[in-house]
């Protein structure tokens, strides 16, 4: 059990990663007697640490604080007491991407008298899920959320249904009581969704066969009334066809991950599924046993790749009668379902004008269907699809970074000579120029089995750079803007370190080196590589 605690006045800062301590599950943070002013807690996971992490809160009585709760990448964060809190006192809880934060009754309790904020993050895609279970809400103010975008999620424990009114969620169970209601100012309530998330949307690529009784159509040429054959056996009538024409100029960059279609090829899943290419929208949920998983999810960059520099593209979207799974290149995929997002197509009365085609919430209960987007399910799925892209292939992955630098055209690979542990010595020619250091790289989300939407392009985790010479020792700032292909930096246990992209650039002027000099690299880490087949043949015959 690790403990944070607050003694001193005024505004401080307390830093929590759960790789300190992986075997625990809980954190307490305690604001001391006197302790008046900003406490800031920041909650991290840089090793991914599995599991979700625990927080209880004390506050000593009759004192006032302010408490910001930062939960970083990949934390999994469950409110598990709130202790000591009078009235006054304002606790924020700020997401991060593909982070998620669990309240309790305990904080719904505190009710009117202290403020509770809940920011979603300005990046990335974050869940927030809300157990009032066993409290009157009959209370004069509401936990306040700001920040709600595409791909977000609201879980709300009970509710069966959902409204937004005057700014303020509201959900209930099948009572009709209220079990949640947040303040929630400024959203367009066309895009409003309940049951768990909002603002996202899936469609197929033009040219995409749907199975029919008749045979496989193209999915343009579908039209309502005509018959689709369904993944369980069944046949179900189309309703109406959406569609919307993408072009790759007039997508902002923050929105690529969210707008770009993924190509599933051929046999990527299974022999024969699909029995040929396959494109979807990035938030298309396809149908694993059961288990809806979006696209997004599944890309790994060999077999299942988004596709960037496609330059235009058009999305459809079957809508049947009722929900259902269809057949797509023989693959189970979801039929479209109205949650608000109608305006996403241009055949709509009201036309969007910013789509978003990530994964979508608000799906009518099927018997034996579930969605999940991370989690044992969906890890279970992405490594039994990292395997079968090495079987279909022939690349494998590896943990060897294969590190070395290019200086004057030639390629120097690191001393033998030991140092320590992560630390790589280079010898520079005399009047070296411009170095590069090289290695391989992967897209973060392509190698693992977690379940990620970070795509940039890691090589190596670089914290330390530096110059020996006949002058000494020199240590180079991995901040300086000269020096690029390096990733923004992280904090990784209180060291900073910032990836490389494979291919980092030091100017000769940076370097600055007096006679033969050695450029010493210190590596935090490396990561998982993709290296093709015939990479490996080569490197064998070498």
């Amino acid at each position: 059990m690790a403990t944070i605690n607050f003694t001193a006045l005024g505004t401080s800062t307390q830093s929590y990663d759960q790789g300190q301590n992986p075997d625990d599950s809980v954190l307490n943070v305690n604001i001391g007697v006197g302790a008046v002013g900003t406490k800031n807690v920041n909650i991290t996971n840089v090793d991914d640490v599995e599991g979700p992490l625990t927080l209880n809160q004390t506050v000593a009585a009759g004192l006032l604080s302010t408490q910001n709760i930062n939960i970083g990448e990949n934390v999994d964060l469950i409110q598990g007491g709130l202790a000591g809190v009078n009235v006054g006192n304002t606790f924020n809880y700020n997401l991060s991407a593909n982070s998620s934060f669990t309240m309790n009754p305990a904080t719904v309790n505190i009710g009117a008298l202290n403020t509770v904020n809940i920011d979603m993050g300005d990046s990335g895609t974050s869940t927030f899920t809300y157990d009032s279970t066993g409290v009157n809400l009959d209370l004069s103010a509401f936990p306040n959320i700001t920040n709600i975008s595409e791909g977000d999620q609201i879980n709300v424990a009970n509710a069966t249904s959902g409204e937004y009114v005057n700014g303020d969620l509201i959900f209930r169970d099948s009572n009709n009581i209220i079990v949640g209601r947040f303040n929630a100012d400024g959203l367009d309530p066309a895009n409003v969704r309940f049951e768990g998330g909002s603002m996202t949307y899936a469609c197929f690529l033009k040219g995409t066969h749907i199975a029919t009784p008749e045979g496989e159509v193209k999915v343009e040429t579908l039209q309502a009334g005509d018959k689709v054959l369904t993944a369980s056996g069944g046949v179900a009538t189309v309703k109406w066809l959406g569609h919307r024409t993408l072009q790759k100029s007039r997508i902002p960059a923050k929105d690529a991950v969210r707008a770009f279609p993924i190509l599933i090829k051929k046999d990527a899943i299974a022999d024969n599924v699909p029995h040929a290419d396959l494109t979807v929208s990035p938030g298309h949920h396809l149908s694993f046993d059961g288990t809806l998983v979006p696209a997004m999810m599944l890309v790994n960059g060999q077999t299942i790749v988004q596709q960037f520099n496609t330059r235009t593209f058009q999305y459809f979207h079957v809508e049947l009668e009722q929900f259902d799974i269809v057949l797509a290149e023989g693959v189970p995929a979801e039929s479209y379902v109205d949650t608000g997002n109608r305006s996403m197509f241009q055949n709509s009365a009201e036309v969007a004008m910013n789509p978003d085609f990530g994964p979508a919430e608000g799906r009518p209960e099927m018997a034996g269907i579930t969605v999940a987007r991370e989690g044992a399910v969906v890890e279970a799925i992405r490594k039994q699809l990292l395997a079968r892209a090495e079987m279909l292939t022939g690349a494998s992955r590896t943990t060897d970074a294969a590190l070395c630098i290019e200086v004057n055209g030639q390629i120097v690979q690191a001393s033998p000579e030991f140092v320590k542990e992560g630390v790589y010595r280079f010898e520079l020619p005399v009047n070296a120029g411009d170095v590069r250091i090289l290695s391989r790289s992967a897209i973060v989300r392509d190698v693992t089995p977690l379940a990620r939407r970070d795509i940039r392009q890691i090589g190596v985790g670089v914290s330390g750079l530096a110059i020996l010479d006949q002058n000494g020792r020199r240590e180079l700032d991995l901040a300086d803007a000269s020096i690029t292909g390096l990733n923004k930096p992280q904090d990784v246990k209180g060291t900073q370190m910032r990836w490389t992209t494979g291919n980092t650039v030091v100017p000769a002027g940076t370097i600055q080196a007096s006679g033969k000099a050695t450029l010493e690299l210190t590596v935090l880490r490396t990561y998982t590589y993709w290296v093709d087949g015939v990479a490996q043949k080569l490197s064998k015959v070498a």
